[in-house]
């Protein structure tokens, strides 16, 4: 079984605050979950299952110019015109922050294969591909690495961090782990940064998987479950993929092609 593994920030382990939070740490392994990553007939995606690994991207490298907006000064200070923190402490939080969110990489996967925006934006307007893998699989054989189901909301993170700063002051008796110290909130800073987005992203029911390091890491082909093929990919890539995947360490695979429900707007998978 996979084990949580915890950020350290100035020589102490960090603490999570809510359950609702929390982003480091294994979710649900008992329960057997396939997550999504829509791709489009491209090298690199080829690539991906040929060599068999994921890139797991720096924050300031995604597609939400939103992301990680916990680090702009102006937001840290007013949390702590919220909750005093003395000066040197802030400056360990800012530069642990700092640091973590340069080193951290994220790789971004969706809950649904059945989401016609996702195969529009990110699978060639349908003509690409959708690969499912086993969420409880890919982490083990990614370990150590933190899932986080991401949460969507209009106010940018900061303001959740200011309730819960509020909260715990208003409850001096609440857990050890959920006090107001610095770890505490330099946790929630961090995980608040990389597990929220804005409303206008919910369509992609996005579940992140997320390393220390950014870079690719390996992955075993039985962490791969499926492959649906979009309702415009050619003949000719269909062909192309089911060949470079045809190897014995491929044959589990479950093969799917999506059509077009017939009574309303909506896709179904048929196994192939």
């Amino acid at each position: 079984m996979v084990t949580a593994q915890c950020f350290k920030y100035g020589g102490s382990v960090v603490h999570h605050l809510t359950r609702r939070y929390i982003f480091i740490g294994v979710n649900n392994l008992a329960v057997a979950t396939s997550i999504f990553k829509y791709r489009e007939f491209t090298k690199s995606s080829i690539e991906l299952l040929v060599n068999q690994e994921l890139w797991f991207a720096k924050p300031d490298t995604l597609n939400d110019p939103f992301e990680c907006q916990m680090m702009m000064p102006e937001m840290l200070e007013s949390i702590w015109r919220h909750h005093e923190v003395e000066q040197k402490e802030r400056e360990k939080i800012g530069q642990f922050l700092t640091e973590r969110l340069d080193e951290v990489g994220i790789c971004s996967f969706s809950k649904t294969r059945q989401n016609q925006l996702m195969w529009a934006h990110y699978a060639d307007e349908h003509k690409g591909f959708c690969i499912g893998f086993s969420e409880c699989a890919l982490m083990q054989d990614i370990h150590p690495v933190h899932s986080a189901s991401v949460e969507y909301q209009d106010d940018l993170p900061y303001k959740g961090v200011i309730e819960r700063i509020k909260y715990f002051e208003a409850h001096p008796h609440s857990e050890p782990s959920f006090q107001n110290s610095p770890h505490s909130i330099a946790s929630d800073i961090l995980s608040s940064s990389i597990g929220i987005k804005y409303t206008n992203w919910s369509y992609e029911k996005e579940v992140r998987l997320v390393k220390m390091k950014f870079g690719a890491y390996k992955f075993h082909p039985s962490s791969v479950v499926s492959i649906a093929f979009g309702l415009r990919m050619s003949e000719r890539d269909k062909a192309t993929l089911r060949k470079l995947l045809s190897g014995p360490e491929w044959s589990h695979l479950l093969w799917f092609q999506a059509q077009k429900l017939p009574d309303k707007f909506g896709l179904e998978f048929v196994k192939i």
